[in-house]
């Protein structure tokens, strides 16, 4: 299979046109600096799918579906990534290299990808906590914050558990190893403690980047501990 790097890939999201792309598939009419039409996700009668050429992402506020035109493609003609950057590159001048990956190039990808698998999984795991009855005081602080349950869904807002080594025994128990969770970031193995989470008692926020995967995570702690924000 044919490697990509992620500076490849960032040269085709940059170089091409969501607008122009999206057009293809909604009737997109412009309103101050966005542009917005009918969610083509689901059904409705008022436009509330826009698409930001600043950003170069979409958003639909009646069902939450958003992200970059790679999220489109995928969702729309039903693309896996890969075809969707191999459908946008040569529209947008960007020619793809055709070797294949060394044994070392594609262990490197294939461990790079199993991290960010950790961390939409830490991701999943912290949202659920959130609506569950461990999340209660995680969810006063957001309330009290005026956050409402649309905002908490857009931006993946979640908590941690109070106890240290909740995620470490979700994450063994999807079938990670230590070995591959020592890097994540997420937890810390050492021989005397075991496995512990980098994060608990926190309320949890998910960073994304311009393809729309959980690249890192930001947690403030529910009550006395230090440091407040990690």
């Amino acid at each position: 299979m044919p490697y990509y790097s992620d500076e490849i890939i960032e040269e085709v999201r940059s170089r091409t046109d969501i607008v122009d792309v999206i057009s293809k598939y909604v009737n997109l009419q412009k309103k101050g600096s966005q542009y917005f039409g009918l969610c083509p996700f689901h059904n409705e009668k008022t436009g509330s799918f826009s698409v930001s050429p600043q950003k170069q992402m979409y958003y639909c506020f009646g069902c939450g579906a958003g992200g970059n035109v790679f999220s489109f493609l995928m969702a729309y003609e039903n693309m896996t990534f890969k075809e969707a950057v191999e459908d946008l590159a040569p529209k947008c001048g960007v020619t793809l290299p055709q070797r294949e990956m060394t044994a070392q190039e594609r262990q490197r990808a294939d461990r790079r990808t199993r991290l960010f698998e950790i961390n939409k999984e830490a991701a999943a795991y912290y949202y659920k906590m959130l609506r569950s009855p461990e999340g209660g005081q995680a969810m006063a602080y957001f309330t009290k914050r005026e956050l409402t349950a649309d905002t908490l869904h857009k931006f993946g807002l979640g908590c941690t558990s109070k106890y240290s080594d909740s995620l470490y025994k979700y994450l063994r128990g999807k079938g990670y190893d230590d070995n591959i969770l020592k890097d994540c970031g997420l937890v810390t193995i050492d021989e005397k403690r075991g496995g512990h989470d980098k994060f608990w008692n926190r309320a949890m926020f998910p960073i994304f980047d311009a393809n729309g995967k959980v690249v890192a995570f930001g947690g403030r702690v529910m009550g006395d501990g230090e440091p407040k924000y990690l």
